[in-house]
Order: structure tokens, then C-alpha cells, then sequence
């Protein structure tokens, strides 16, 4: 970005929102196009946004999405939850995990019939996992999986390990890839021996769940080359062992164009024949901007 753009961005309010479309993942993979139209969730107040989705089924086949709701009034996410009928429309949100402190990319996974969820926690510098109660639609039974300021931690169950892909809080956040392995999702988990096995901020930072397409591994990951989150590239695995790490560059998700939520996407993650994105649209209002600045100063 050019000076000018740098201003006009200081400028704007940032507002992520979650789009939703019936397509099969491993069909967008395996035909590499992504021109996707998108049903947006209701964004309601422009000091909120609504980022980082992830989606599943209750065992009766009811569609949720969980997120970070982020309010700049209180400047920190916290993790929502909605249940969406087959349109991709709201039949109830509700605000489920607020620790005071900041969250934000809560993955969900898979394991033994039941569904956890692992918010990204770096402030605490633990990482913790919750099973999600579908009868209460509450988080219970936390566990913490490993003590280090992580980011966007992402779990995938391969060859026999389960693997963590994440990067680290400070100044290479956006770059430094790390990996850990285990025997079991709660840990403990070991560093990877080449740790950090990619530094790129092309596409190092994880962007979604793992994507297994006949016999084959991808991984979603952010562009934040030209902006913050500006793009998800979805890289093919090629290695992935307690000695080596391999991957390459598959394709690049489209931002939507015919939405207003068009000018970056950093999250892609799916179920069934449902993908999710997010989507960031941008409002020049200076005076909420300088609010929001008096915000941030009183919080420090």
C-alpha cells in the first residue's frame, strides 16, 4: 500500500462478516475455481464484526457456525455461536465463551463422537480445548493442550499423529510457521525438529481446517503480503513427519466480488457440502475511527 492508502485505511472502520454457500470443498479442490456466491450473516452494528468461522452439525444435522464476535467497545474477542436453518439464517446466536481477554479462531474438530473446540488464546499463552454441548449449547470439560502464545492453532489428525499447526505471537506472527505433534489431541504435544518449518507471509498462517481430497492433504493459509488477511492460498502437503515438512502452493481462493464484504478473506473451513469464509469490507468514517483510538488508549 502507498502512503495514501495507508491513511484512508487508518481511516476506515474494518468490518468482517461470515459468508456461507452450498459447495462440496473437495469439488472446489479438486476444479481449482472459486467464483462463489456467498450468503452473509446480519452484521448488525458497525463496532462489531463477526470473524474467523468455523462450522458443523449437532448429531440431529443442524447447521452451526462459531466465531470471534469482536466489539471494538470492549476491544477483545470473545467466541459466539449460531445455529443456521438450510437458508444460512440465524435461528439463535448465543455468546458462549468470554474470558476478558482476548479470543478469536475457534477450531473445531472431530474425535471419539464428540466435538471440541480450541479458541485462540495467545494473550494467556496457553491453548485450551472445550467439548461443546450441543443439549446446552455451552463449552465444557476444558483441557489445556500446550503452554505457548499461539496463534490460529489448527489440529489435524494424520498418519497415526495428530499434528498442530500454528504461528507464534509477536513480531513474525504473520510468517513463522510452527508444528507439534502428538499421540492424542490433548497433548502433550512436541516441537517439530525444523521449528519454524516456513517463514512466508504468503502462506504460512493458518486460514482453516485441514482438507484430505483423494489420498491428498491441503492446508488453508493467509496472504498477508500486501494486507492483513488479505487472501487464502490453500497449499498441498507434500511432507509431514517428525523430521521433515513439504508444501506447496495449490491455488488461491477468490475474494467474492459481488458482495461488499470484497476487500480481504482469511478464513475458509467447511462441512459436508457447506464452505465458510470471511469477509472484510471497509467504511471511511474518521470520527468512529478517532473513538475508537480513545478506546484503545483507555484499555492500556
Amino acid at each position: 500500500m502507498n502512503f495514501l492508502s495507508k491513511i484512508y485505511d487508518k481511516l476506515t472502520i474494518k468490518q468482517w462478516n461470515i459468508g456461507l454457500a452450498e459447495v462440496d470443498i473437495k469439488e472446489l479442490i479438486r476444479s481449482r475455481k472459486s467464483d462463489i456466491t456467498f450468503t452473509w450473516l446480519p452484521t448488525g452494528a458497525t463496532e462489531r464484526f463477526f470473524a474467523d468461522p468455523f462450522v458443523f452439525r449437532s448429531p440431529e444435522g443442524k447447521l452451526h457456525v462459531i466465531y470471534e464476535d469482536f466489539s471494538n467497545n470492549d476491544q477483545y474477542g470473545k467466541v459466539s455461536v449460531a445455529e443456521l436453518d438450510y437458508n444460512f439464517k440465524p435461528v439463535s446466536v448465543k455468546l458462549i465463551l468470554d474470558t476478558g481477554s482476548h479470543l478469536s479462531y475457534p477450531q473445531v474438530f472431530l474425535n471419539d463422537g464428540k466435538t471440541y473446540i480450541m479458541p485462540e488464546s495467545s494473550l494467556s499463552g496457553t491453548i485450551s480445548r472445550y467439548e461443546f454441548d450441543f443439549a446446552t449449547k455451552s463449552l465444557i470439560n476444558k483441557v489445556d493442550v500446550i503452554n505457548e502464545p499461539l496463534l490460529d492453532s489448527t489440529i489435524v489428525h494424520y498418519n497415526n499423529k495428530y499434528w498442530l499447526f500454528a504461528t507464534r505471537r509477536g513480531p513474525e506472527s504473520n510468517n513463522r510457521l510452527y508444528i507439534y505433534h502428538s499421540e492424542k489431541p490433548e497433548g502433550p504435544f512436541t516441537a517439530h525438529i525444523k521449528n519454524p518449518v516456513k517463514d512466508s507471509l504468503y502462506n504460512s498462517r493458518p486460514a482453516g481446517n485441514f482438507i484430505e481430497v483423494d489420498g491428498e492433504l491441503y492446508r488453508p493459509a493467509q496472504n498477508s503480503v500486501e494486507y492483513y488477511g488479505k487472501a487464502v492460498v490453500i497449499n498441498k502437503i507434500n511432507a509431514l513427519t517428525e523430521e521433515d515438512f513439504g508444501e506447496e502452493e495449490y491455488m488461491r481462493l477468490k475474494v467474492p466480488k459481488k458482495t461488499a464484504f470484497n476487500f480481504a478473506c482469511h478464513t475458509l473451513n467447511y462441512v459436508d457440502k457447506v464452505i465458510v469464509i470471511d469477509g472484510l469490507r471497509r467504511k471511511f468514517m474518521p470520527f468512529a475511527q478517532f473513538r475508537i483510538f480513545l478506546t484503545k488508549l483507555r484499555k492500556k
